[in-house]
């Protein structure tokens, strides 16, 4: 089962900051600037957060994973309880966004 995370990050170095970008883009959706959507099931996050722990200066950096809830349907929308102030969130149509 496939879940919603919101992955927000403060890399303190720019080569990081590209690199923390690049990945992310193959995992999910850049809503905001340094934060992206994901849609994820439990190894995908396990292989993410590997991936982020090798990327990631430990005492400089900060990396936050929320799990917002159960991703329904093949393609989901934003669930009806979720609020979006000023310009709408459009999810990507990308079937299979980990590469």
């Amino acid at each position: 089962m496939r879940s919603f995370v919101l992955v927000a990050y403060d890399i303190a170095d720019d080569t990081r900051l590209r690199h923390m970008f690049r990945l992310l883009r193959g995992y999910g959706d850049h809503v905001q600037y340094s934060v992206f959507l994901c849609q994820l099931s439990e190894k995908d996050k396990v292989v993410l957060m590997e991936k982020i722990k090798d990327i990631i200066h430990h005492k400089e950096d900060q990396v936050i994973l929320i799990t917002l809830g159960t991703v329904d349907g093949a393609r989901a929308s934003l669930p009806e309880q979720w609020q979006v102030l000023g310009t709408r969130l459009i999810l990507s149509h990308k079937s299979d966004m980990i590469y």
